[in-house]
């Protein structure tokens, strides 16, 4: 029973170690090439929701996030309420 090194192995295997790191060198370079050449925040707003669950649960999101200012945090009272304290919100 011989034990094989790392350099013994098939020498054309593309998996090396834990990955393929060369397949993962060229995903992050086509990744960064699509980034630097793409709108990626008009993609995002542009494209449908994939199921109603999505659908439902992106207006629920975007529904909460406009419901919330900056004063409504009982933390940020003073900025709505410069004469309150936070401690005055808390009863």
């Amino acid at each position: 029973m011989s034990q094989e090194t790392g350099t013994d192995r098939n020498a054309d295997s593309k998996v090396q170690g834990e990955g393929d790191y060369d397949a993962a060198k060229r995903y992050r370079e086509k990744v960064t090439e699509f980034v630097k050449r793409s709108d990626i925040d008009e993609l995002a707003r542009s494209s449908p929701p994939l199921s109603a669950r999505e659908a439902r649960d992106n207006a629920l999101a975007e529904e909460r996030a406009r419901g919330r200012s900056k004063g409504d945090d009982p933390a940020d009272v003073g900025i709505m309420y410069p004469h309150k304290k936070s401690s005055d919100t808390e009863k």
